[in-house]
């Protein structure tokens, strides 16, 4: 080998000495050659060895796997391979954001989020707090014990003491929750109670579109309106007379099936069996749709959080404006008034009420009003029915076209006005009164029996005392305080077959006729006639056509007498007898005429009626009278004819 390598060397030197024609002789690279050739001897003796051995090794592994496979050989112990585990990958105050189409942004925070494994798209949160803000910068708060996040879809679901508050007082309790981030919308099938501007809502789903201002509420639904406080709602006596559902000031409560808010057009939608109650009156209908000014949750003022959470937030600026009740409304008071009707209206901003179609009002067991529409005036203090009206009280009744009553005075008046007679001429109203038979008549005193000094009648003007008075009359004024019902115009009263006609005719009556205020309903009792009064040239005609005419005439209901005065004149055909005084028992048909001294009249004369001739006529302080022969034996033999009597 030093053999070779000197021969080498000096092969390499004789080359240079060649070349350059001098001897040069590199004493350092010899002893470079010689390391190189050792390792690289080393390395080919490892790889004359370790190649075989590697190569039967391989074999020899292959092998022993397939006599494994085939159950034959020895069991190789399992290569343990290192696990994840989520708690390695447990992340610490993560915060995930985005932004909207529209301009919106939000961004969720947690104290803690770990991967799940099973979706790589999920991350379940921990400690969780975000925001959602609109287009508006109007905001949106969250927070929510834990949760889990879709990176991927961008949706949050919420479990487990969920709050979400936003601008000017959304406060909404939740249990659990899916918030759909880009789009703003929240939604939660558990129950939930929500806190707005107008009030507290509670239900059992819920869906809430922040960027439309829409709000949806499901199954079991509880809604508290405390509507603006107004000057009025701090009137005991304004609340008294108050509409009968809508009162300023005043609380209402609601359960639907279904509650639809619309925040940009005002309204509030309740459906499915709808009851609301205020002060003690409720109100049923299908459908009742609420309309306000502000907003259920309105706008704060800046980003400061602290303003903006919570119910403490100003709720002065909402305001219930109408309440429209739709389809077979029921309405009911605390003192037992009960008012139906297809629709109603309560505007409590101007303090009236309307309720149209098929409208029935009701008080206690004997008190009806029908009519097609009832305006209620809370200024005013009136309600109008118009009509066709008809008002029942037991068996009596009164019909007209149009009835006003005023709750503060306790005044009705009842008419027929051209316009809504559908006629250039106003109609009629009419009245049917029912005595109670248990005071229609009485025994008569000997006053009442006294002829003397009188021309006493057959029994012409007879009538049964149990039977109605039927009138008819331009217009009826009713003043319940007073206990008085007033006729007025072209007055005809008719029992049974005698008639009396006046321009007025006043009812007296105990008990009660009016529509309101009692507290039972009819604390005043069912109305009963006393007696009757009439004005303004009285005529009383009887079946056979006697008539007899005065300036006045009284009505005793409870002794069944009728009293005329004035210039009386009592006829038939051309028999006239004259009087300042008639006096007619409806029980027997007697009438007594006769003449009173008066301090103007004494001695008076009275002449014939037709100024004929021919007759007899009577002078002095008795009554006058003119009889043709003819007419008054005709009479006689009449049952019911005349009977002349003089007194001893």
């Amino acid at each position: 080998m030093a053999s070779m390598a000197a021969a080498e060397t000096s092969g390499v030197a004789h080359e240079l000495t060649r070349a350059s024609g001098s001897r040069i002789v590199i004493a350092g690279d010899r002893s470079q050659s010689r390391t190189a050739a050792h390792r690289h001897s080393r390395r080919v003796r490892l790889l004359k060895i370790g190649l075989p051995v590697t190569a039967i090794a391989t074999v020899a592994l292959a092998a022993l796997n397939i006599l494994e496979n085939i159950g034959i050989g020895p069991t190789l112990p399992p290569i343990e391979v290192p696990k994840i585990v989520a708690d390695n990958l447990k992340m610490h105050n993560p915060h995930y954001q985005g932004f909207n189409s529209d301009g919106g942004h939000y961004w969720v925070k947690a104290e803690t989020a770990q991967q799940d494994l099973k979706s790589l798209t999920s991350v379940h949160l921990d400690g969780i707090t975000g925001e959602l803000t609109d287009a508006k910068k109007q905001k949106t708060y969250l927070s929510a014990t834990r949760g889990i996040f879709d990176n991927k879809t961008n949706v949050l679901e919420l479990f487990d003491a969920i709050n979400v508050t936003g601008n000017g007082g959304l406060n909404a309790k939740l249990t659990r929750a899916t918030i759909q981030t880009k789009e703003n919308i929240i939604t939660s099938n558990e129950p939930s109670t929500i806190l707005m501007g107008a009030g507290q809502i509670t239900s059992n789903q819920l869906k809430i579109r922040q960027k439309t201002k829409e709000y949806t509420f499901l199954d079991n639904v509880r809604t508290h309106m405390q509507p603006k406080q107004t000057a009025a709602s701090a009137d005991d006596q304004q609340e008294k007379n108050a509409v009968p559902f809508g009162k300023p000031g005043q609380p209402v409560d609601v359960t639907s099936n279904r509650l639809d808010i619309d925040d940009i057009k005002k309204t509030a939608t309740y459906t499915g069996g709808v009851v609301a109650s205020q002060a003690g009156a409720t109100m049923t209908a299908p459908e009742m749709v609420v309309s306000y000014q502000g907003s259920v949750a309105p706008a704060g003022k800046g980003d400061d959080k602290t303003k903006t959470q919570g119910a403490s937030a100003d709720q002065s600026g909402t305001q219930v404006k109408l309440i429209v009740a739709n389809d077979s409304v029921v309405l009911k008071q605390p003192n037992g008034e009960t008012a139906t009707s297809d629709h109603a209206t309560f505007d409590t901003l101007a303090h009236t009420a309307v309720l149209e179609g098929n409208v029935v009002l009701t008080q206690g067991t004997d008190r009806r009003a029908v009519g097609d529409r009832v305006d209620y005036d809370e200024t005013a203090q009136t309600m109008t029915l118009t009509g066709p009206v008809v008002v029942t009280q037991g068996a009596n009744m009164l019909k007209g076209r149009r009835l006003v009553y005023n709750r503060a005075t306790q005044k009705m008046q009842l008419s027929s006005p051209a316009n809504l007679m559908g006629s250039s001429s106003p109609g009629r109203i009419t009245a049917h009164f029912v005595k109670d038979p248990s005071k229609a008549s009485a025994a008569k005193s000997d006053d009442d029996n006294e002829n003397s000094d009188g021309i006493a009648f057959g029994a012409a003007f007879k009538a049964d005392p149990n039977t109605p008075y039927d009138v008819a009359a331009d217009r009826l004024d009713v003043d319940d305080n007073a206990k008085k019902a007033i006729f007025v115009g072209n007055v005809s009263a008719v029992q049974g077959t005698m008639t009396m006609r006046s321009q007025e005719l006043t009812a007296f009556y105990s008990g009660s006729a009016g529509m309101g205020d009692s507290k039972d309903g009819q604390a005043s009792g069912t109305a009963a006639l006393t007696h009757l009064t009439a004005r303004k040239k009285v005529i009383v005609t009887s079946k056979d056509g006697q008539t007899a005419t005065g300036d006045w005439a009284e009505v005793d209901i409870k002794k069944n007498l009728t009293t005329m005065g004035g210039a009386v004149v009592l006829t038939q055909g051309k028999n006239v007898v004259h009087g300042t005084k008639l006096v007619i028992d409806m029980t027997t048909g007697e009438a007594t005429i006769k003449t009173e001294p008066t301090a103007t009249s004494s001695g008076a004369a009275v002449s014939s009626s037709d100024g004929s001739g021919g007759g007899t006529v009577y002078k002095a302080e008795r009554p006058s009278a003119v009889f043709y022969p003819g007419q008054l034996r005709k009479s006689k033999i009449q049952a019911d004819g005349w009977q002349v009597r003089t007194s001893p």
